[in-house]
């Protein structure tokens, strides 16, 4: 039986495969929301560090991304990267809120979205696809049921950040027309008079 030589290094670990394409996506998007180390991203993808960061240097020469902010570490430096950020508030920002800022944050998306609307249906935009899609419920749920539709709708957001890079890219190397929209996600506690049909908006 062959004996192992001594000295003989530990089989190299073997890394899932790459989705390019994918990879790209994932970064942007995340570098949109936050600041995003390579490593990070090689962590929650189960990459190498070394083929992530060959992704964060190519994205950054195409001026998706770009360097935000450096950290010293043992080893070196660690470069941090962003992207030009959406204006989304995290759960985390948004728990820290005082109830009077929270009001004036929903207010002002409220009204803001309204006067989207208002504009959209005047200029009959918001109808001139067929495939257009506005819909709302009201409904009853048990604390489980709030909980995943909150985990549903988080979970959607980062798949339409994803889709929006993906259509930027796109655009970039094509001459299609872009299409203007607006996609809106919420599900918040309503009054329950708005259910029990007592107190229902004409």
């Amino acid at each position: 039986m062959a004996e192992k030589k001594r000295g003989d290094s530990a089989p190299a670990q073997k890394w899932p495969k790459v989705k390019p394409h994918r990879l790209r996506l994932r970064i942007v998007a995340a570098c949109h929301l936050r600041d995003v180390t390579p490593r990070e991203i090689a962590a929650e993808e189960r990459l190498s560090a070394s083929t992530v960061q060959h992704y964060f240097n190519a994205l950054e020469r195409e001026g998706w991304i770009h360097v935000c902010r450096q950290e010293s570490v043992s080893n070196g430096v660690r470069n941090r990267y962003t992207a030009d950020r959406f204006k989304i508030i995290s759960d985390r920002e948004f728990e820290q809120m005082n109830e009077q800022e929270r009001n004036e944050t929903s207010e002002g998306v409220l009204m803001n979205y309204l006067d989207i609307c208002k504009l959209a249906l005047a200029e009959g935009t918001m109808d001139a696809r067929p495939d257009s899609h506005l819909s709302h419920n009201l409904v009853y749920l048990d604390h489980e049921t709030w909980s995943e539709i909150q985990q549903d709708l988080d979970l959607f957001l980062d798949r339409t950040l994803a889709k929006m890079v993906a259509a930027e890219m796109r655009l970039r190397e094509s001459d299609e027309e872009p299409i203007p929209t607006v996609i809106h996600l919420g599900a918040f506690e309503v009054p329950r008079a708005l259910i029990d049909g007592t107190n229902v908006p004409q």
